[in-house]
């Protein structure tokens, strides 16, 4: 009767339990439609004779590139000059984060210390939103603006990329760092404190060493983002390959362009390996091999510090503060502006749902669990035709992720630029390639790391791959993918202000205006309205994904 009465109630249960889902994948897929009309995207522009003609003629450089010696010699300095920036500019960018981290991070241990005075309470809140402003600031402005704006400073060359990614990435690995220290177990900080340990020392050893090995995982991640990155900032003259990609795409040298991409895809994959590596060592290695990639950085670019604060640099940076002084009140600009951040909005969505189906079938494929191996411990790896078979599907499912991260999004828009001509179409598709290869990766660690006991019992029983990954581990680490997936949103909507900036829609399109033009009001209050579009969308996402997280434990 019991066990009767326990069915019916799990029975009774199911539907509500279901209609959750039910609500989520109807507004999910409601939002799609409305952001795709919103947008005006035309996926007909793919298929256009003109479209298709000028796909062929790049398809054909890019197939046959430039390998001559003084061209590879050439492209050889560009590579190294980006792994440089990136490795100087991330450098910089974690000494910045680590302490706007702590700054703002509000230590759970500590929040209710009983010996801080009022006037010391209100010190600290005021610090911590301080500090968090700054995180905001930083992130919500894309490094190509801040290295379009470091040029004016320095002029052309590497140094504009190494501040730009120092800022931007500061902004993002700080408000991690921040919410790391956040969620730690806060008994061995309170064992210290309750001992007598003051502030300092409850965070060296009752904080540092609970979040130390997360904090380096990330930086290695962000290391490869931001080489990416320098790789691509060369378009407003900040030095690298990026130079050297808007050269080859300007004057229609796609021979020399797929030498300059086929570059760039080398030195990220490399790097992606070597990254594997540094993860499964101690956290010191990391640090070790990153600072010294940093003196090299130092050695090779050799920044001109002194120009930081010499009258031209400083009368540059009066002429960008003036337009904070004075915002434009013209309401058809300011309307017209809101309408670009929606439409930037809705490009970040549609690239992001579309890219986030497109890496939930890949990322299966990418594994070897899914393909030439099993979960059961004695169970063979796959043999003969259908080993096989299963490389045909492992290795083309990899590669594709591989180039589809590893070069940058701005890379893509450009590339689509030239085949579906510039718009709001071109940026999304650029989004949509780069953020299956992001996705992909991050489906494929969770997918890996998920509990082994529902698919090895699905195994054991004779159910096939595709029935272990929907019913023994797709459903245990949906909570995390759909985190994972929400927080690429966020990164989506800066990323679709970024291309706008090349011609592909958005934001960026009116940010590069306001710039080209010396428009300060209009650039200042384009910046705004940027920080707070992005403010919103943080808000929102860190809001809905605590939810998420929340609800699967």
């Amino acid at each position: 009767m019991s066990e009767h009465r326990s069915v019916s109630e799990h029975r009774s249960r199911e539907p509500r339990r279901s209609r959750p889902s039910s609500w989520v994948a109807a507004f999910v897929l409601l939002t799609l439609v409305l952001s795709y009309w919103h947008t005006g995207i035309d996926a007909g522009a793919l298929f256009d004779e003109q479209g298709w003609q000028s796909f062929s003629e790049m398809l054909g450089g890019l197939t046959s590139p430039d390998l001559s010696r003084t061209f590879l010699a050439r492209i050889g300095t560009l590579a190294l000059e980006s792994l440089l920036i990136g490795l100087l500019g991330t450098a910089m960018a974690i000494v910045l984060a680590i302490g706007l981290a702590i700054a703002s991070a509000r230590l759970p241990q500590l929040a209710h210390d009983p010996a801080r005075t009022r006037a010391q309470t209100f010190g600290g809140a005021l610090i911590r939103a301080c500090a968090r402003a700054v995180l905001a600031c930083f992130r919500a402005i894309p490094e190509i603006l801040w290295a379009f704006l470091f040029v004016r400073i320095f002029g052309l060359g590497p140094a504009p990329a190494v501040f730009a990614i120092a800022i931007t990435f500061s902004g993002t690995v700080g408000k991690l760092f921040a919410e790391l220290i956040e969620s730690i177990d806060p008994l061995p900080a309170q064992r210290l404190r309750a001992a007598g340990a003051s502030r300092v020392a409850v965070f060296l050893y009752g904080v540092l060493p609970l979040v130390r090995k997360q904090w380096v995982a990330y930086a290695l991640f962000r290391l490869e983002c931001a080489i990416r990155s320098a790789s691509i900032l060369g378009v407003v003259g900040a030095g690298g390959l990026g130079m050297e990609i808007d050269l080859s795409i300007r004057y229609f040298q796609y021979d020399k362009l797929a030498t300059a991409l086929l570059a760039v895809l080398a030195y990220v994959l490399v790097l992606e390996a070597i990254s594997h590596v540094l993860r499964k060592t101690r956290p010191l290695v990391s640090v070790a091999c990153m600072a010294l990639g940093a003196l090299a950085g130092i050695l090779w670019i050799r920044i001109p510090w002194s120009e930081l604060f010499n009258p031209t640099s400083l009368d540059q940076l009066r002429t960008f503060l003036s337009g904070f002084s004075s915002l434009t009140s013209d309401g058809g600009f300011l309307w017209t502006a809101t309408k670009l951040a929606m439409i930037t909005v809705s490009m970040a969505w549609v690239s992001t749902v579309v890219a986030a189906a497109v890496a939930l079938l890949l990322a299966p494929m990418a594994i070897t669990r899914f393909t030439i191996r099993g979960y059961l411990q004695d169970a063979p790896e796959g043999r003969g035709l259908g080993r096989w078979a299963f490389l045909a599907v492992l290795v083309p499912a990899r590669t594709s992720l591989q180039v589809a991260r590893a070069l940058p999004e701005l890379v893509w828009a450009l590339l689509f630029i030239l085949w579906v001509g510039p718009g709001v179409t071109a940026g999304v598709l650029a989004l949509t390639v780069h953020t299956v290869g992001i996705l992909g990766r991050l489906y494929s660690d969770v997918l890996e790391e998920t509990e082994p006991g529902p698919p090895r019992a699905l195994e054991a029983m004779g159910a096939g791959p595709v029935a272990r990954y929907v019913y023994g581990v797709l459903p245990q680490s949906m909570p995390r993918i759909l985190a994972f997936t929400l927080f690429r949103f966020e990164v989506n909507v800066r990323a679709a202000a970024m291309v706008g900036f090349v011609g592909a829609g958005g934001l960026g399109d009116a940010l590069h205006t306001a710039i080209s033009l010396f428009h300060m009001r209009d650039l200042a209050s384009l910046l705004v309205l940027t920080l707070c579009l992005v403010l919103l969308v943080d808000t929102i996402g860190d809001h809905v994904r605590a939810r998420v997280l929340r609800g699967s434990r």
